[in-house]
């Protein structure tokens, strides 16, 4: 290639009218790619150079015009042609450019080698184009030669190429531009965890005040007591015993550590690498599968609630945090070995040690320690009771963890892992211990204060019921029961076994009697092996006993609807057979005084005499009596009347049998008992004890049946006229009933009210002699009126004068009394306890059911009755008692109420579904007085017993025997029972024999 002189190829550029705009020389190589891709932009750029600057258009030079560029050396390059623009281009060129620069006529300085010349800011079409040259100007050729920047010409704007020596190319910044992706992403999570913690630590729950934890936190367990403190029943639906933490053994401590969080005395709150152990696991089994949480966060999860998820989550970590800060760790655990959940309804370690092993805490072996601590994983699934298999495995595991953490040594843990596993669960006391007396309480609790109350508020509710009375009571229910079953007869045994159910029933037997000694007043389940005339014998497991006939004589048929009792049988045929199942029980020939009684002549009980055969009875124990299982029930009620307190309820003979409690929720005829309820009115009205009625049967009409019926007395005796004192002392029927008619069946009516009876009263003449139901536990509380010479009890509750103390007071959780019916004289109560109800009762004035002169002339009257009444064996015992037999008609129920000058006490037999009377000729004298005094004989032993009346009322004479001033006044008669009979027809089947002559049922 030529060399040329660049001046000479300047001045026609020079001379051009738009050269300084036109100079934008390009650096090129012929025939490269870059030339041609760029032609089209450098043409609408050259020509928008020329308008910018204000000189008019030149055209393109022609194709064989050369453009002469020389490199840095003056070396000539050789020249390139360029083609010039076709019209369409220059047509499309001009008008773009003109807009383009319309948009900015901003004045730019000239560059310092140029003109100085005032021309308008380039449009954005103008950059573009010199930005596509400055990239030209340093492109390499395709041949690897450096091109030489261009040569600046005078008058010509330089271009300026930028050259970023920093640059690394795409995957530099694609590092880049991740780098900043993630500083975006972290500071992101940053604000949003800051947001989160802030939200959730200004909507986090107070920290609770665990130090009030026992108290008011913790569901509490209501309990029932009797006076001396004996638990009577406790109602809870989370059973919980809080102790606490010096009292909870180390080892018991360290198997929940092991188990649960072995770091929980290094970390504050929270464990970062179990959440985050967690956390995958729970990212793997899509679930919630672990929680991951410390102890803390459990003690925290237990006070915002257990729902799985992520803002409980939070919460419960920012809970635990503060906790940490707020407590020391001992507090925390103390709260948590209290509080959780072990299964079979027991919250807390001292709760599940008594719900699985009956023990208290400090009496745990290492191998019982870690099983319970094994129950807080999964309470349900690892419970001893309902899967032992997997509750021994799941120990072991905790052992194995004590040893690895360094809780307990290889020898300790092998030794708990042999020990077997044995279950000795808490017998609940409800409805073990005065389970009627319990039950009518809890009743009445769910009426006033309510279930949740009762099962969540943690009341001791203090009862008047006393534990010695009650024992005294069941036993003798249980004896009077069995005592008058026998003399009905034999019932036939529970069920007949042979085959594969007699191996059965033995191996059984085997299991649940064992081969120690029978016990004495114990009741057995036997099998009769093989009978003769004079005896059976029967089989206990593997032991074999001896059932003689006189132990068995009593056993008749018995037959529903047949009423004769005292039929003896004479041989054992009659009575068992092989394969028969039957209850017996020991023989014993040892009697103690006024402990058993009979009926040697059918009519009056006699006690039977004391023996003393206890070497006989110590040698002797193949002998065994034939028992069942008896038919007529027994209530014995006994209250003190001085202060209301009632001592002792039985309600039946069996809880288990039967929870119907005959003392509160029966209706059963009084019979006689009744009688003092209106001979109190007679004397009201003016009659008096020597007021005279007549003894001659007559016939009354029933009105709303019109039938008639005739009263008569005991064996039909008459003595033609009787005074009212005699007539109560002997229960005489007829003059019962002119006193009764006399008095008008509404007054009896009203004065009953008065005196508390609630039930529904028939006002007619059968309630003379006792025809319309009451309660029993009214019955006895009528009587108190005469003990208490009519008054009721002064009673800080309004409208509570006339009750029963059951409750004597009730006290919340925080020591609150709710209730409170306790009298000064109460030996269980404090000294400050008895002060404040001195103050508290002091001008409380007991309100008069009845006036004292009446309550006191009945007092006499009811004393005379046991004193020269039917109740000699009650005299024989030296109990002085005042009181009242009652026999329903049909003998379905027998009654005898009496108190003492402390006590009240109300015997009842019956039959509940009236299927057979409690005897023919049978009447209370003979049933219920002498279980009413054997029963006193022993729980009212060491009680000061004086005659009755024991007071007499201001304004009333001892010997005041009525006013006498209605009806006609007789002599006084001696209380000796005359046995006049009227004679006796061969077709008259007489009334209902016994005590009274009762109307039709």
């Amino acid at each position: 290639m030529g060399k040329s002189s660049s001046t000479e190829e300047e001045a026609p550029a020079a001379a051009s009218p738009d050269a300084g705009d036109r100079g934008a020389f390009r650096t090129r190589t012929a025939g490269s790619q870059a030339d041609t891709e760029d032609a089209a932009p450098d043409e609408l750029a050259d020509t928008a150079g020329s308008i910018v600057t204000g000189a008019p258009a030149v055209p393109e030079p022609e194709p064989s015009a050369k453009v002469v560029l020389s490199d840095s050396l003056g070396t000539a390059l050789p020249a390139v042609s360029k083609p010039e623009p076709s019209a369409k281009a220059r047509e499309v060129s001009a008008p773009v450019v003109a807009t383009a620069a319309a948009l900015d006529s901003t004045p730019v300085a000239a560059e310092p080698d140029e003109p100085a010349v005032v021309h308008d800011r380039p449009s954005a079409a103008v950059a573009v184009a010199a930005a596509a040259r400055a990239r030209r100007a340093t492109a390499q050729p395709a041949g690897g030669t450096t091109i030489n920047p261009p040569v600046v010409l005078p008058g010509v704007r330089p271009r300026v190429a930028v050259a970023n020596r920093r640059d690394g190319g795409f995957f530099f910044w694609l590092a880049k531009l991740y780098a900043f992706s993630v500083l975006v992403i972290v500071a992101a999570v940053f604000v949003t965890l800051v947001g989160v913690y802030s939200w959730f630590s200004i909507n986090a729950d107070p920290v609770p005040d665990i130090s009030r934890y026992a108290a008011q936190i913790a569901p509490g367990t209501s309990r029932i007591v009797a006076a001396d403190g004996t638990v009577l029943g406790e109602f809870a639906k989370q059973w919980r015993e809080i102790v606490p933490y010096e009292r909870i053994p180390k080892q018991l401590v360290d198997a929940f550590l092991a188990v649960e969080d072995h770091e929980f005395f290094d970390h504050r709150g929270i464990y970062v690498k179990g959440i985050v152990r967690a956390l995958w696991r729970n990212l793997s089994s899509g679930d919630f599968a672990q929680g991951g949480s410390t102890i803390t966060q459990q003690v925290a999860k237990q006070f915002i609630g257990n729902k799985k998820s992520l803002a409980r989550k939070g919460m419960e970590a920012i809970m635990a945090r503060r906790l940490e800060a707020t407590y020391s760790k001992r507090a925390i655990l103390a709260v948590y070995l209290n509080h959780i959940f072990l299964g079979s309804g027991a919250w807390g370690v001292a709760a599940a040690a008594h719900r699985y092993f009956n023990k208290d805490l400090d009496q745990l072996t290492l191998s019982e320690c870690a099983l319970i601590a094994g129950l807080a994983k999964a309470p349900s699934k690892y419970s001893p009771l309902n899967k032992p298999k997997l509750a021994v495995e799941r120990r072991n595991v905790v052992l194995d963890k004590m040893a690895g953490y360094g809780f307990a040594s290889g020898a300790d843990v092998a030794a708990a892992k042999s020990e077997p596993l044995k279950l000795e669960s808490i017998k609940k006391s409800f409805p073990e211990r005065m389970p009627y007396y319990a039950e009518h309480v809890r009743r009445y609790l769910l009426d006033v204060y309510k279930e949740p109350a009762l099962y969540a508020d943690g009341l001791r509710v203090e009862t008047a019921g006393e534990p010695t009375w009650e024992a005294a009571a069941y036993e003798n229910v249980d004896f009077g029961a069995r005592n008058q079953d026998k003399r009905q007869g034999w019932r036939g045994p529970e069920w007949r076994v042979d085959g594969a159910a007699r191996d059965l029933f033995l191996a059984r037997q085997k299991q649940l009697y064992g081969a120690a000694p029978l016990v004495a007043g114990k009741r057995y389940l036997a099998l009769v092996d093989k009978v003769d005339d004079n005896h059976a014998e029967v089989l206990i497991g593997e032991r074999r006993f001896q059932l003689p006939l006189r132990n068995m004589r009593w056993a008749s048929r018995w037959v529903k609807g047949n009423a004769d009792n005292d039929i003896p049988v004479g041989s054992a045929l009659q009575v068992v057979k092989p394969k028969d199942v039957v209850w017996v029980s020991k023989e014993i020939r040892t009697v103690g005084k006024f402990r058993a009684y009979n009926l040697p002549d059918a009519k009056n009980p006699q006690w039977v005499p004391s023996e003393d055969n206890r070497d006989w009875d110590q040698k002797n124990n193949e002998y065994v009596r034939l028992e069942q299982v008896p038919h007529p029930s027994v209530t014995i009620f006994t209250a003190d009347h001085r202060t209301g307190y009632v001592a002792a309820m039985v309600g039946g003979n069996d809880y288990e049998r039967s929870v119907f409690n005959r003392a509160v929720q029966a209706c059963r005829q009084p019979g006689s008992t009744y009688k003092p309820i209106y001979y109190a009115l007679g004397l009201d009205q003016g009659y008096g004890f020597d007021s005279v009625f007549t003894d001659v049967p007559f016939t009354v009409i029933d009105k709303d049946t019109g039938e008639a019926w005739t009263p008569t007395n005991l064996d039909n005796a008459s003595s033609f006229s009787s005074s009212l004192e005699y007539a109560l002392v002997f229960s005489k029927n007829v003059p019962s009933l002119a006193l009764f008619q006399a008095l008008g069946a509404k007054n009896v009516e009203a004065w009953a009210r008065r005196m508390g009876f609630t039930t529904k009263i028939f006002a007619d003449e059968a309630l003379a002699l006792g025809a319309s139901c009451s309660k029993l536990d009214e019955m006895a509380r009528a009587f108190t009126l005469y003990a208490r010479n009519g008054a009721w009890w002064p009673r800080t509750k309004k409208g509570g004068e006339k009750d029963w103390v059951y409750v004597k007071r009730v006290v919340d959780r925080h020591g609150k009394i709710l209730e409170d019916a306790t009298q000064p004289e109460d030996p269980m109560l404090s000294p400050t306890d008895r002060l404040d109800r001195t103050v508290a009762l002091a001008g409380v004035v007991p309100p008069q059911a009845i006036s004292p002169r009446v309550g006191y002339l009945m007092n006499r009257l009811l004393a005379n009755e046991v004193t020269y009444g039917f109740a000699q064996v009650l005299r024989e015992t030296k109990i002085n008692a005042a009181g009242k037999t009652g026999t329903s008609s049909a003998t379905h129920d027998v009654m005898f109420i009496a108190y003492t000058s402390k006590f009240t006490t109300l015997v009842w037999m019956g039959d509940d579904k009236k299927e057979r009377a409690i005897g023919r000729q049978d009447a209370a004298y003979m049933t219920v007085v002498p279980l009413w005094s054997r029963y006193m004989l022993e729980a009212a032993r060491g009680y000061p017993n004086p005659t009755i009346p024991w007071n007499v009322p201001p304004g009333v004479r001892p010997d005041d025997r009525g006013d006498h001033t209605r009806g006609v006044r007789g002599p006084p008669m001696d209380l000796i029972f005359r046995t006049v009979k009227k004679p006796k027809k061969e077709d008259d089947g007489g009334a209902s024999g016994g005590e009274e002559g009762q109307p039709p049922a």
